[in-house]
């Protein structure tokens, strides 16, 4: 009978049922080690993790960091599952050189980050949280939330057309006049003709309301910036349901203080650390903590499927969904 390794790095699910259902069709025998056992919420840095993975069939991970020198120091490691659509957190050329195949879950959130990113674009456009913090200190006047634009005559942008992107325009179209869109890597345009696709520049310089869609890597990193905030019309908002790595956090902040940025919804930042961040309580800010994943649904899927990746890829040496 085949034995497998699996180790899980870091997590913050209640059990790991659905994963361990799954395993049950590798029909071997399991070392499972599950680091959560060992420090409290996981082990994150790859040189701690290093000394339990190092002999791993399967690595399981969520916020654990798989840098280069982690990944060379794996002695037969075959796939590495995540928790995640993104894989920010994965140096992916060093794990292909070395043969490892690596897997995402890219559909299991698709209808809560849309629905999320939604909630936000209507709360700032509305400024529904404005006004009840306002309320809340005694302070509220209507020339405190003016200008308040009619949305059906405004413009949204989506940086990004990929599923998320495409679901949120599917819901967003009727409030909106018009819908444009960035994403140089998509060519089905043609099935949206009411989607206009631009350049960058262009698609910021109409925008009324624009949200981000885009993966972390280093291409896109900080794409978001002070020259591209200047492209912007005066009192735009911005949305960010992706990554915060996507957005140069000072000149974000710098544009919101003149008044550039007329509001922000934001579900991710560049840190974790939410409770420090500037944002947090920024007057023309909705930040919420990275929460647009979640339903008992998406969750239970994203358990599901990544012991699936695990699965495949150990049978059949691809995972379910190869990135």
């Amino acid at each position: 009978m085949s034995k497998y390794k699996i180790v899980f790095s870091d997590y913050y699910y209640p059990d790991l049922h659905a994963e361990m259902k799954a395993f049950e069709k590798l029909d071997a025998e399991l070392e499972i080690v599950d680091c959560t056992k060992i420090v409290p919420g996981g082990i994150v840095d790859p040189r701690e993790l290093i000394k339990y993975a190092h002999d791993a069939d399967a690595i399981v991970a969520q916020f654990a960091k798989l840098d280069k020198p982690f990944l060379d120091a794996l002695e037969h490691c075959r796939i590495i599952a995540r928790y995640s659509i993104g894989m920010d957190t994965v140096d992916l050329p060093a794990a292909h050189a070395k043969g490892i195949q690596v897997a995402n879950v890219p559909d299991y959130c698709i209808h809560e980050v849309a629905n999320h990113a939604a909630a936000h674009i209507l709360n700032a456009l509305r400024q529904i949280t404005h006004s009840r913090d306002l309320l809340l200190r005694n302070e509220f006047d209507f020339s405190k939330i003016r200008p308040m634009h009619r949305c059906e005559e405004q413009t949204l942008c989506l940086l990004g057309f990929g599923h998320i992107a495409r679901e949120l325009y599917g819901k967003m179209k009727p409030f909106f006049a018009k819908v444009v869109a960035f994403d140089p890597y998509f060519s089905g345009q043609a099935a949206y003709p009411d989607v206009e696709f631009l350049s960058l520049d262009d698609a910021l310089a109409c925008a009324d309301v624009i949200s981000v869609h885009v993966p972390l890597m280093p291409a896109t990193a900080k794409m978001l910036s002070d020259a591209q905030f200047a492209k912007m019309k005066d009192g735009a908002i911005l949305v960010n349901t992706a990554r915060g790595g996507l957005i140069d956090e000072d000149a974000m902040l710098r544009a919101l203080d003149s008044g550039k940025l007329g509001y922000c919804g934001l579900d991710v930042l560049s840190s974790e650390d939410f409770a420090g961040s500037p944002f947090l309580r920024h007057e023309n800010v909705t930040l919420t903590p990275h929460a647009a994943w979640c339903s008992e649904e998406a969750l239970a899927e994203l358990q599901r499927k990544v012991g699936e990746n695990v699965v495949s890829a150990l049978l059949t040496g691809k995972p379910v969904y190869p990135v």
